[in-house]
């Protein structure tokens, strides 16, 4: 009798685990940390975040800020022009996600001040951000 128990419990661990790798899982960022970048006053290059798919099907990307873009490459860019002047911190939710599942991180992004202001006629040499 424990010998017919011992093979169903083997089948049944097989069957388990070969359904397991069947499963198609969407995409991830791997760790869940907020993501932190900081731009330039001036700059719309903010930075790429890619998701990764273990089965390597096709990821659509997705960002809840307006004032920002991300590209089918993961390349997060702004909308807009940065100031600092107007607003120091930008923040949006990048989303990855395919036929089988999403997941999501947060980007925080800060703008540098500059003693340059882009606005002006003046032009200088050596302009610092802060």
């Amino acid at each position: 009798m424990n010998k017919n128990f011992y093979i169903l419990f083997v089948l049944i661990f097989a069957v388990s685990c070969s359904d397991n790798e069947l499963t198609n899982k969407g995409p991830t960022f791997g760790y869940h940390t907020d993501r932190i970048a900081r731009v330039n006053e001036g700059s719309t290059e903010i930075g790429t975040y890619l998701a990764t798919d273990i089965e390597g099907d096709d990821i659509s990307y997705a960002i809840s800020n307006i004032d920002m873009n991300i590209s089918n490459e993961g390349v997060v860019t702004f909308n807009i022009t940065p100031d600092f002047e107007t607003k120091d911190v930008h923040e949006a939710i990048i989303i990855a996600s395919n036929d089988n599942g999403s997941d999501e991180i947060n980007l925080r992004v800060y703008i540098n001040d500059s003693d340059c202001e882009y606005d002006t006629a003046a032009t200088f040499d050596g302009c610092r951000f802060h």
